[in-house]
């Protein structure tokens, strides 16, 4: 039995967490490249500004998004996303919180 180095065991981590065989797993078009990508929907009220709006958080590895920037475009599925908040996320990816169909709460 060989025994994988700490950065063999971590990439073969990241690789099965980021598998299109799970469910919340997709590729997904990041300003025009595709990359593989975790995702949770969910919606936000935003109390300061009195907007809601669709959001979505969405898990890249570093080597796929390099940097991400605010309102980058995200394409998944058919629906278009804007990067609203980027947290740094482990040392192997980043956590990104998107954001679309924004609109005033009556």
């Amino acid at each position: 039995m060989t025994l994988k180095t700490p950065a063999e065991q971590a990439a073969s981590d990241q690789s099965a967490h980021y598998s299109t065989d799970l469910p919340w797993v997709a590729t997904v078009t990041y300003n025009g490249e595709s990359v593989t990508a975790k995702y949770a929907y969910g919606e936000d009220l935003d109390e300061q500004t009195g907007t809601v709006m669709a959001v979505m958080t969405l898990w890249v590895q570093k080597t796929d998004v390099e940097t991400p920037t605010y309102r980058d475009t995200v394409v998944v599925g058919s629906a278009t996303w804007r990067v609203r908040r980027i947290s740094q996320g482990d040392s192997q990816s980043w956590e990104i919180m998107l954001y679309s169909a924004e609109r005033p709460v009556i």
